[in-house]
Formats: structure tokens, sequence, C-alpha cells
């Protein structure tokens, strides 16, 4: 069905009038004209709506391939999404001139993000130029926003190298020119290291500048170590020198400003070396009273240290030259230390040195029959002497042993020599001379008849006759020991003494069976004992105790209250 056009009467009026006047239509010819107009109407009317209709669907295609391509280009960006939510609710050339409006700003706002990634490539290539490292690597997929985050994060990253690099270079131009005015080191102009100092601190940043700034430092501090050292060298070569001149002559020189101040300077060394060759010049002056004089001390600690030729070093005193007086001075102060790290060991084995000799004197004559006969003789004496040396002789060798280990843990693969006798071989010689001599004593005792071991001397008790009270209180205990010695000297030449040697640590058991010391001779302690002979103790209340009967009585004397 056809639809009606909304022809107002004026219009119709209007037609009618001009086509009935002007072309002289009767009414039936106007009303098909008005059937021809309407359908020509209609078919104008449909072709303006279908082509409407067809533009129309173009423009919301457009429009959707608009829309696709910004939402693209920020994807690509990576700019926030800012369609507002009535974008929906507008009509299509609102919609159209919206989208063209963001298009317009994106554009925009992406020419502005690509000059600022511009200038920031350009700063990491000056930055990665100065400080010799590769450029950040660029990802495909990555969006604008986010390289330009990521290369600012990096740029930042490198600032922070190139500013770490100026402070460090920084502090290597003081320690430079520290060291240069200290060893007196001129740089090359055209190095890096005179840029340095020159204060041009972008060409130095590079990883080659660093590291040969780096390395010129280190050798630099390396020459500075070896100068401090030298310059301490020279100072105790002074102090030495001073020492020896004030202990040679009665005006000795003064110090030095170099020798007070110790600067490590190139400076302080040729002031101190000259120093040096005059006090040595000065020294050769009276270098021959000097050398004998060393000479002298030098012999002195030999002796005094015991030391033999193969710890001695041959001096030429006869040719005095400077290397011979520092070789002198060399030779004393060693023996100097060495003279207090010995003494205390050879004090040690000195003192047990003399309890040896003095034990060996006691032997001979402890086991003398002469001794009897000597004005002042005491058996209880002599007991207590031979306890002395039990107790103290092996307790003066364990100290000198312990001083030596402790010794030769300081010095490991060393021995400690006495005039080139190692002090060990020296006491085991002497432990093995001791049991030599007492092995001989026992198996000869027909030689002297009074000879006999020292276990023999520490076992054996002396037999006595016994006696009535009245001949004990006639004779003296002198001529009762006398006459005991003679009988048991006479059998001693029928008997021999089968007896093992005792050490020094087994003399102080020595003792009766009640607790109280016997008196021990030097008389062999035989098989047989005859009936008539008994055991002179020495003890309280003994009956057969002569010493006892001779002594005076004691009065008690009463206290006044």
């Amino acid at each position: 069905m056809t639809e009606i056009l909304p022809i107002d009467s004026l219009m119709i009026d209007r037609w009618t009038n001009q086509w009935m006047k002007q072309l002289g239509f009767n009414h039936e010819q106007l009303l098909k004209r008005n059937t021809k107009v309407e359908q020509f109407s209609r078919f104008v009317l449909d072709r303006i709506q279908t082509k409407k209709s067809i533009d129309i669907t173009k423009r919301e295609q457009l429009l959707l391939e608009t829309l696709r391509e910004y939402e693209h280009r920020l994807s690509r960006t990576g700019f926030e999404n800012d369609i507002r939510e009535e974008f929906e609710n507008m009509k299509l050339k609102q919609k159209e001139l919206y989208i063209e409006k963001r298009h317009q700003e994106l554009d925009l706002k992406e020419e502005k993000y690509i000059k600022e990634l511009d200038q920031l490539f350009q700063n990491e290539r000056s930055l990665c130029q100065i400080l010799t490292v590769t450029q950040m690597e660029i990802i495909t997929d990555e969006t604008l926003v986010k390289r330009i985050e990521r290369l600012q994060d990096y740029i930042n990253t490198l600032n922070k190298i190139k500013t770490e690099r100026l402070t460090t270079i920084k502090s290597y131009r003081t320690r430079l020119n520290d060291l240069c005015n200290r060893l007196d080191v001129k740089p090359d102009n055209l190095s890096i290291i005179c840029q340095l100092i020159d204060e041009k601190y972008e060409s130095c940043l590079t990883t080659d500048s660093l590291d040969q700034i780096e390395s010129f430092l280190n050798k630099l501090e390396c020459k500075s170590e070896e100068q401090e050292k030298y310059v301490n060298t020279l100072v105790g070569t002074l102090e030495k020198l001073y020492a020896k001149l004030a202990r040679d002559d009665a005006s000795p020189p003064k110090r030095s400003a170099a020798y007070i101040l110790r600067h490590n300077t190139a400076e302080t060394v040729k002031q101190l070396e000259n120093e040096i060759a005059q006090l040595q010049a000065k020294r050769m002056a009276t270098s021959q009273a000097y050398c004998a004089s060393m000479r002298k001390k030098i012999e002195e600690l030999y002796e005094q240290c015991q030391i033999g030729g193969s710890e001695r070093r041959p001096i030429d005193f006869e040719k005095i030259t400077p290397a011979i007086l520092d070789e002198c001075d060399r030779e004393y102060d060693r023996l100097d230390d060495m003279y207090h790290v010995r003494k205390p060991i050879l004090d040690a084995f000195e003192q047990w040195k003399l309890l040896v000799q003095q034990h060996s004197e006691f032997q001979k004559k402890s086991t003398s029959a002469a001794r009897f006969h000597e004005r002042g003789y005491s058996a209880v004496k002599e007991q207590a002497e031979r306890k002395r040396f039990a107790i103290a002789l092996p307790k003066a060798e364990r100290t000198c042993l312990n001083i030596l280990e402790q010794w030769e843990k300081e010095h490991t693969n060393q021995q400690f020599l006495i005039n080139d006798i190692p002090i060990r071989q020296i006491i085991e010689q002497q432990h093995i001379g001791t049991s030599n001599t007492t092995a001989t004593t026992v198996s000869n005792p027909s030689t002297t008849g009074l000879k006999t071991s020292t276990s023999s001397i520490g076992l054996t008790a002396v037999p006595q006759r016994t006696l009535s009270k009245n001949n004990i209180r006639k004779k003296s205990l002198r001529h009762v020991v006398k006459h005991t010695v003679e009988q048991q000297v006479s059998q001693s030449h029928h008997h021999e003494a089968d007896e093992d040697t005792l050490e020094f640590t087994q003399l102080e058991n020595i003792k009766h069976f009640n607790g109280l010391p016997r008196i021990v001779t030097s008389t062999p302690k035989t098989e047989k004992i005859n009936s008539n002979h008994s055991v002179v103790d020495i003890g309280r209340n003994k009956t057969n105790d002569p010493i006892h009967k001779r002594r005076p009585s004691k009065r008690l004397i009463p206290t006044r209250r």
C-alpha cells in the first residue's frame, strides 16, 4: 500500500492553477497528471531514502573503523582510553565529531611523546659514549609509554653511575696530586692522568680511563709504600748511627728536621740519605777504634751465649769499610737479641750443671771412708744432703727441659746448641755417664773397698755390734762408727753387692720403717749379717742411741701464772 504524500492544500492549489491556467489542462488531464506526479515523487523519495540509508550504513561502518583505529593507536602507544560512557547515546554526527576530535588529540600527544623519546635516545647515546656502556635493548612489541618509562629508568641508572664515577674521579684526583707531590712524579701532558689533574672529568669517565687511572694509582701507592719502608729503614739506620756516635763521641750530632718529622716524601729521602752519608763519614774517622771495641764486645757475647763456630759469622776486622762496620753492628744486634732469648735456658742449664757437679763431688765424698775421720762429720747431714740432691736435680733438669721445649716451639726445626753441641745430647750423655759410673762401681768394689752405687748407699744401714750400756757411755759415736766400718770393709772383700742403681728421685725414699732417717754409709750391704751386730737407728727413746745418752737433760722451768 502506497503511502500518501503529506501535501498541503496550498501546494495543491498552486499546482492546479499552474497546470490548468498556464498549460490549459482540464480536470481529467489534471488528475492523470497528478497521478504521474505522485508516482514520480514516490520514486524520487524512495531513491532518496535508499541513498540515505546506504550513506548512514557507510558512515556507521566508517565510524566503527575509526573507533577501532583509535583503540589500536591507544594499544600501540600505551595511552589510556578516554572515551566517555555517553558516547553510545550520541547521534551519528556527534560520534563522528567526537572520534575525530580524539584522533586529533591523540596525534598531538603521540607527537609529543615521540619527541621526548628522541631526546631520551640522544641522552642515552651520549651517556653510553661517556661511560662506554651498551645501549638499552629495543623490544618490538613494547608500547611507546613503556619504552619511554624504561628508557628513563635506564638513563637514571646511567646518571647515577656517572655521578658515582665523578665522585670517584674527584677522589682519585686528590690522591693523585698527593702521591705525585710525595713521589715527585710528573705525568705525560697527553695522558689521561694529566687530563684528570686538569679537572677534565668528562674525558675520564670511560671504563678504559678509569682502569688506567686505577692502575696508575696502584703503582704510585706501591711506590709510596716502598718509600715509606725505605724511610723507616733510613730512620732506623740513623737511630743506630746516632746511638753509636753518642756512645763513641763526646759531642754527638743533633737530629735533623727530616729525622724528627719523618715525612714520606722524595725530599725527605734525599735529606735522610745525605745525613746518613755524613754520619758514616764521621764514623769512618774513628772506625779503627770502633772495630776493635766491637770485636771485643762480640767475642764477649759469643762467650756469654756459649755459641760455637757453626753459629758465628766471619767478619774481616782487618779490612775496615762502611760495609764491615754495618756487619759488626748487625752481628752485635743479633747476638744481643740472641743473648736475651738464650739467657733463661743458659741460666737453667748452668743451675742444673752446677747441681750435677756438686752431686758428683758429694758422691765421691760420700763413698770415701776417709770422711769418717774428718772433724765434724754427721751422718744426718749427709742423709739430708742426699735427699736435697734427690729433689733438686730432677727439678732443675725438668725446669731446663720445659724452657727448652718452649724455645723449640718458637724455633721449629732448630736445635739449641751450646758450643756446637745440642743441649739435649749433653743431658742424655750425663745420664749415660752416671749410669755407667754406677755400674762400674758396683761391679768392681775391690778397687777401693768403699765406693758403692747410689742405691746401695741409700738402702744399706750401718751394722753395729751390740754393746752394753756401760761401753756405750764410755765410747763416743765416732769410735763406734769407725769400728763398725772397719768390720764391714773386711767383710766386703768376700761378698759382692748385687744391687740395681737408683735415679735421683729414689733417694728420698731412704727411710726407716717408722719414718725416721737412718744412718747411711758407703759400706756395701752384705747378704749375711752376724747376729752380734745390729742396725743403729737415730730416733727418740732408743736404748742404743749414744747421742741421746750424751745429750744434757732438759729441765722444765715453771712459769708464773
